[in-house]
């Protein structure tokens, strides 16, 4: 590879060292600077923007806390919801069971014979038939002997009876929830008997969960408004990586706000800077920003230097190409000529023969 090639390599790495290094002093040294602008005029239009993406960059991280926030308490109205489903879930359980007793206690005491009369006929129906049925599952479990084939079919009949009795004993349970749910609502005969106790345990266990519904009504309108919001919003994740995003984009402007403060201030822009707000640089800049502003003079200045070593090797680069297609083109034109001139010779040649041929045709023609 031409040495020169290699240098223009070498420049170009270190001049990418050399401005990364610069821009990461100057954005230093222009956010340092900014700091102490904010007591000072905002007349100046990069100030004014300055204090305008700070402002950004604090209201879009007030707005993910308050998202955060929001949906912290969303997953904690979720869990509150789901446990006191829960909760009632279980209650409902619990007042089944005490429907039944009160179904059970309502039959067995005759002062609710009144009320009770339309379903005796059916609780006694169920009554004998699971008494019948633990009768005869009892004589199958109570006989021994016999062989292996009346074996398995005694073994059998008592799986269908205990199917029997199964469903049976489910349809008094059913029947017991029935009786006792629909009297719920009513009035003991008796304020110290067992119909009395179970209703009064109904209107508690009534009293908690009035009290869940209306606390999950008020937690479930909560969720409501929430989950309507990120309908309109957007999925929370997705509004924060949004903001964020933008929070970024903002830092990269400010970045390069600083840069450009930075270079103000070392005098190192190409530009010319206003006057007045050379004064207010000047003015803000302290002794102990010297080594500062030095370094980056020098940093600029090498970049300078490459850029124009650069520039001269690419141009010396440059040159011997173009000496060197002239040289082709030489030679190109040299081997053209020397092909028009064979072409001329055999033109030549061509023409001699032509003369020749009409010469001889001219003493032919005498012949005739």
């Amino acid at each position: 590879m031409d040495d020169r090639k290699k240098r223009i390599d070498d420049l170009l790495k270190n001049s990418q060292e050399s401005r990364t290094s610069l821009d990461t002093l100057l954005e230093g040294f222009g956010e340092t600077l900014y700091t102490r602008t904010k007591e000072a005029s905002r007349d100046f239009e990069d100030i004014k923007q300055y204090n305008v993406y700070l402002e950004d960059i604090a209201d879009s991280n007030a707005t993910i806390i308050k998202i955060e926030e929001k949906n912290r308490r969303f997953r904690e109205l979720e869990e509150a919801i789901s446990l006191k489903e829960g909760e009632e879930k279980d209650r409902g359980r619990e007042m089944a069971f005490v429907f039944r007793r009160l179904g059970k206690a309502l039959l067995e005491n005759s002062a609710y014979d009144d009320y009770t009369s339309l379903f005796k006929e059916q609780a006694d129906a169920l009554s004998s038939k699971l008494e019948s049925l633990e009768t005869r599952i009892g004589e199958l479990d109570n006989k021994e002997g016999g062989n292996v084939f009346s074996w398995i079919g005694k073994s059998a009949q008592g799986l269908v009876l205990k199917s029997f009795l199964s469903k049976a004993q489910e349809n008094q349970e059913q029947l017991y929830h029935n009786i006792g749910e629909r009297y719920s609502t009513r009035e003991s005969t008796n304020d110290e008997d067992e119909v009395s106790m179970i209703l009064e345990e109904i209107n508690i266990l009534r009293g908690y969960s009035k009290t869940a519904q209306d606390e999950l009504a008020l937690l479930r309108d909560e969720r409501r408004i929430i989950s309507a919001s990120f309908g309109i919003e957007g999925n929370p994740q997705k509004q924060i990586q949004s903001v964020k995003n933008h929070i970024t984009h903002i830092k990269e402007s400010l970045a390069a706000l600083y840069r450009t403060f930075g270079a103000q201030a070392a005098g190192i822009m190409d530009e010319e800077i206003d006057p007045n707000k050379k004064y207010f640089i000047d003015t803000i800049v302290t002794a102990e920003d010297g080594e500062t502003i030095g370094r980056a003079v020098r940093l600029n200045q090498s970049l300078i230097d490459n850029e124009i070593a650069i520039a001269k090797l690419r141009a010396s680069l440059a040159i011997d190409e173009e000496k060197a297609k002239i040289d082709k083109y030489k030679r190109s034109i040299e081997e053209k000529k020397d092909k028009i001139s064979d072409l001329e010779n055999g033109i030549k040649e061509l023409q001699d023969s032509v003369r020749d041929s009409e010469g001889y045709i001219q003493e032919l023609q005498k012949q005739l």
